[in-house]
């Protein structure tokens, strides 16, 4: 191929980012893309790379995370940055390919599929997996990286300790790192929200003295072979940022850049599930939920037998009639404990050796036609979608020669890897071998009857979604089936995931300030790994802020605001500090009161990101039009007197509302009832301060108070910095 150099202009530019000869090549063959994906791909994978150190006599780190959807081309991406990396001088890419074996051969094999695709591969690659000091591969990398042809080195290891740790002995020989020197070296971390971070985080925040602080296994290894490459820029890989994004931002792992990757136009992911197809989400009875210790089950669930029956005929249809698919899988995910895989299986094994040997028989047999009766109960459903219906009897004909075609797996540790060319129905049992990472290809029908019975982390319920992925050519026949309380998870998880990609995709990781809006029944990762207390609020009711920086500004803006504004008089209740005015305002002249009004102090910071991230969102989907501000008070020139008050040595106003009231010609509902009961409103307040310091005393500020109905109420969580 003779190579075409392209000049690409990212947004943030550390070095200048050329397409050359692996680019071209491996673009060239991603046949599945349409022109506008291809280019995305490209453009977002310039934009990572601009942001790593120069790959050329440079000495420095950096880290950045790349962050995509559930099963939706992350693997795509980092192929082609390392396609990228290679035509602008990395000589090496080293990938953390997850925690399993079954996900280091399955990257290893991918990254040869997509890169070595002639018979001249060794001029310009040399992949090793698991490479160890025993085996001499120190001699080799040194050996390659002295060729005059400049071949890549790509080494996938699995993320363990021990495997890290060992290639880091290899690149802190000698030999090595007199010929690499200052050359870069790009490191990709796939699924870098599980094992890479410290677990000792939250533990050492108890200590005082930095240099007794504890550090993970597989955490410290990383840290080990950072520290033993001059010039290396580290990429974080995930579809569930919670952790990498809320870990101190000391942490050597916490990312300095960020880019969000866009899913392909026949993506399915949470929205499609959960919000635009919610027919195909089906309920599991709370009786049919297992649990290895509340409810073991004692026998086949009916929802499993419905599930298995649905998946026969949907493959009968797309793969046998229709011929739309080469084959189509279904995944059972019971419980982690390996027993219920078994049990599973067992119940699967049998229910297709029973139905083959039934369906085997004449027409005429009571049997068969009570087994028929059943699957026609489904038959309805297994079709409602489809174009070009075929009758029950075409379908049933298939049903019995998919069941001869059809490949069952255990999948538990050391299970061997799928031939998934080699049937035309696959059924997966499993656990945590099914979880993160690993890719279900051509995954219709999911059961997954797992339950969590305390409060679950937002991030491990999304990496079940093994049913999410590029499945529009056979979403009609896809169909997912939950418990419950699994699904309300997963649609708040949803709206979660889109406002934190939202609020990803406008702002720098430094304006995003570690802030996640998350539904208060679940918690965005586990704690174990996050250094400080996570700041956890419900947005219900009134809440007040405590504004005490930035007063001087403050004053100018709001004084400004009210005066290019014309206010109507809210219920007059006869005294100057019990009259107040208000205007009603679309959202976004809201949002932007919000954004210019100043408050620096945690956890109130984060309040008002949170709510100005959440009105945008529900802007976004017209559930939020309008909201109201009202100026508390406007009579009384001076503004109300307040007192300040110490609260764990942090100074605050004691309390900006007025009470309630039955004194007087009328009764006064307190400032809490200035409100319109279905709207957000804030009110501005003018306070006179109430304190022992001359430094406070009698000064002028203004603040807000926030009322969130119901109908708009929300949580957060973010650090406390």
């Amino acid at each position: 191929m003779n190579e075409t150099i392209k000049i690409l202009k990212p947004s943030t530019l550390n070095f200048q980012i050329v397409q050359g000869e692996r680019t071209i090549d491996l673009l060239s063959r991603f046949k599945k893309l349409d022109n506008e994906e291809r280019e995305n791909l490209l453009n977002e994978t310039t934009s990572i790379l601009s942001q790593c150190v120069n790959p050329i006599d440079t000495i420095g780190t950096t880290t950045g995370i790349t962050i995509g959807y559930v099963q939706s081309g992350k693997t795509m991406s980092f192929t082609t940055l390392t396609a990228l990396a290679i035509d602008n001088g990395f000589r090496i890419v080293i990938y953390f390919a997850g925690i399993k074996n079954n996900l280091l051969e399955q990257t290893t094999k991918r990254l040869k599929k997509d890169l070595l695709t002639d018979g001249d591969n060794a001029k310009h690659f040399k992949v090793y997996q698991s490479p160890t000091v025993s085996d001499d591969v120190h001699t080799k990398i040194h050996q390659a990286l002295k060729l005059n042809h400049k071949p890549a080195i790509l080494i996938t290891v699995l993320k363990h300790y021990k495997h890290i740790s060992e290639l880091t002995k290899i690149f802190k020989k000698q030999e090595v790192r007199d010929v690499l020197g200052k050359s870069g070296v790009l490191i990709i971390d796939d699924e870098a929200d599980q094992a890479s971070l410290n677990t000792y985080a939250r533990k050492n925040t108890k200590s005082e003295d930095w240099e007794n602080d504890e550090f993970s296994s597989t955490y410290s290894s990383i840290l080990d072979l950072r520290s033993a490459l001059y010039n290396h820029s580290f990429i974080q890989y995930t579809a569930t940022p919670q952790a990498p994004l809320l870990i101190n931002i000391m942490d050597l792992l916490s990312p300095k850049f960020h880019v969000v990757l866009t899913p392909g136009k026949s993506y399915t992911g949470g929205r499609t599930f959960f919000e635009n197809n919610t027919d195909l989400i089906f309920t599991i009875p709370d009786s049919e939920v297992y649990h290895h210790k509340n409810n073991q089950l004692t026998e086949c669930p009916q929802s499993l037998i419905d599930a298995l029956q649905l998946f026969l005929m949907g493959v009968a249809i797309n793969v046998n009639i229709q011929k739309r698919e080469r084959f189509l899988s279904m995944m059972i995910h019971a419980d982690r404990e390996k027993d219920a895989s078994k049990k599973f299986y067992g119940w699967v094994k049998m229910l297709i050796g029973i139905w083959s040997d039934i369906l085997n028989l004449p027409d005429n047999d009571p049997s068969k036609i009570e087994l028929k009766a059943e699957f026609f109960k489904n038959y309805d459903d297994a079709i409602r979608r489809i174009e070009n219906q075929p009758s029950f009897t075409d379908v049933m004909q298939e049903v019995l020669q998919v069941i001869f075609d059809t490949n069952m797996e255990l999948v538990i540790q050391g299970s061997r890897e799928i031939d998934w060319s080699n049937a035309s129905s696959h059924i997966l049992v499993g656990a945590d071998m099914l979880n993160r990472g690993y890719t279900v290809e051509g995954l219709t029908v999911t059961y997954m009857p797992r339950n969590s019975v305390g409060k679950s982390n937002a991030d491990t319920i999304q990496q079940r979604c093994r049913f999410f992925g590029y499945k529009l050519n056979y979403l009609d026949s896809c169909r997912v089936f939950l418990p419950s309380d699994s699904i309300l998870e997963y649609r708040d998880y949803v709206e979660h995931e889109e406002i934190m990609r939202k609020m990803l995709k406008e702002n720098t990781l430094e304006k995003v300030e570690q802030l996640l809006i998350l539904k208060s029944t679940m918690n965005p990762t586990r704690n174990n790994i996050l250094s400080v207390d996570l700041v956890k609020h419900k947005l219900n009711g009134w809440r007040q802020m405590n504004a005490l920086q930035h007063i001087d500004e403050n004053i100018s803006f709001v004084s400004d605001f009210l005066s290019s504004h014309i206010f109507k008089d809210f219920k007059k209740f006869g005294t100057l500090d019990r009259n107040h005015r208000y205007i009603k305002l679309e959202i976004q002249q809201v949002i932007e009161f919000l954004k210019n009004f100043k408050i620096m102090n945690m956890p109130d910071a984060l309040r008002k990101s949170s709510t100005i991230q959440y009105l945008r969102y529900l802007a976004d989907k017209n559930d939020i039009k309008y909201a109201y501000i009202f100026e508390m008070s406007y009579g009384v020139v001076d503004g109300r007197e307040r007192s300040l008050v110490a609260e764990n040595e942090i100074l605050k106003i004691s309390n900006i509302f007025s009470g309630r009231s039955t004194s007087g010609s009328q009764s006064y509902p307190g400032d809490k009832g200035i409100r319109f009961e279905d709207s957000l409103c804030i009110q501005i307040h003018k306070i006179k301060l109430k304190h022992s310091s001359m430094q406070w005393d009698k000064k002028l500020v203004y603040t807000l108070g926030i009322y969130y109905p119901e109908d708009f109420a929300h949580s957060y969580v973010g650090i406390e910095k």
